[in-house]
């Protein structure tokens, strides 16, 4: 494999979807490129003085990820891809290597950090015709069959909690304390700063962090923070390959429908302001209790929703449904909020499309499962 000739090709489009910087990465001693992406990109070799992101990965590793035999953040959490400098930017790489290997054309250039007009969903029609909801309901796991969760819940778009749902996980019934044994060695990416107001944006500060050292730091009491930031938060991380084994995925979906699944830890206060997916979700939970806020789909227009790309993409809320604003959105009044309290060993079927809000009441960890059901939504 010719890397220098592999690494134009990658980056050869990654400025088109609003990506500037320079990527260091090193393969050995000896062997190191760099690219510049902007409004065209370069490719040499050597180190570059002022690299925006340094990429530490072998060869072999470097090749099973763009032979599609490797994942980049799974080799990130196992220790055996090392990123420094800018983890904001290193965040985007899964989005420019999935770009490259669909052989994507160059595409009119997006501003990440700006804010487009959200294109309608079929789930909003779908969440318009249903009567209107007005709480999740709650049902066991061994009462909620397969069949009247594909008959009722999942083409009405509906949510429900499916209590009990985790009691054959060994992750749930392991201690904080005995987890770490199997958290040792392996490493995620944690939000800081005042990444609520940055929610979407390539400003906000990401760290890369130990997982076993992160979760030991959770007992500790939480710093003062004078800017009113909210707390450090693991979020979004993908599940390693190490601890696959530790939970059992959900039987509602065929597991080949299932994106890989990912991992949500942190203390008291942590949160995600309202947005809205672009799957269904089964979001578990396996250490604490975390609120959600809902909304359904078809409230889009009331809740002042932006897209992050033009045709759509992650879609964020400028409504706060804790200090609503019903001067600058008055419709807003008119919404029902689902509130919903997860607790350990709760899941929760969250269709596409419906609004959620997220916050840790305690110290928390969660694994979510996001499912590509085809459904046309």
């Amino acid at each position: 494999m010719d890397l220098q000739i592999v690494l134009t090709k990658l980056f050869a489009n990654a400025g088109s979807v609003g990506i500037e910087g320079v990527f260091q990465f090193v393969f050995g001693p000896d062997q190191a490129f760099w690219s510049h992406v902007g409004d065209t990109s370069t490719t040499a070799a050597g180190r570059h003085a002022r690299a925006d992101v340094i990429i530490s990965v072998t060869p072999q590793d470097f090749a099973g990820i763009m032979t599609g035999q490797a994942n980049v953040e799974e080799l990130f959490a196992s220790g055996r891809l090392k990123i420094d400098g800018n983890m904001g930017l290193a965040t985007l790489l899964p989005q420019i290597i999935d770009s490259a290997q669909q052989g994507g054309a160059k595409a009119e250039k997006v501003d990440m950090n700006k804010r487009y007009p959200t294109p309608p969903r079929f789930s909003e029609r779908v969440s318009a015709a249903q009567p209107v909801q007005r709480i999740v309901e709650r049902r066991k796991r061994a009462d909620l069959s397969l069949a009247q969760f594909r008959d009722h819940y999942l083409p009405g778009g509906i949510p429900v909690v499916i209590c009990d749902a985790l009691h054959d996980w060994p992750l749930f019934k392991l201690s904080r304390e005995e987890s770490l044994v199997h958290f040792a060695e392996l490493q995620g990416i944690t939000r800081h700063g005042d990444y609520v107001k940055k929610t979407f944006s390539t400003e906000r500060d990401f760290r890369s962090t130990s997982m076993a050292e992160f979760i030991a730091s959770l007992d500790q009491p939480a710093e003062k923070r004078p800017d009113g930031s909210p707390p450090a938060y693991m979020g979004n991380n993908i599940l390693p390959a190490q601890l696959l084994e530790q939970i059992r995925y959900p039987g509602y979906f065929d597991t080949s429908l299932f994106i890989a699944p990912r991992i949500w830890i942190g203390p008291k206060g942590t949160l995600t302001p309202l947005h809205r997916d672009d799957t269904d979700n089964l979001f578990a939970q396996v250490w604490g209790q975390k609120s959600f806020i809902l909304a359904a789909p078809h409230h889009r227009e009331a809740l002042g929703t932006w897209s992050t790309a033009p045709q759509g993409g992650l879609d964020g809320c400028d409504f706060n449904p804790d200090a609503p604003d019903y001067q600058r959105f008055p419709a807003a009044r008119n919404v029902p909020f689902l509130r919903v309290m997860l607790q350990a060993g709760d899941m929760l079927f969250l269709p596409e499309g419906w609004f959620h809000q997220v916050e840790s009441v305690t110290t928390s960890l969660s694994v979510n499962f996001w499912v590509d059901s085809a459904r046309g939504w």
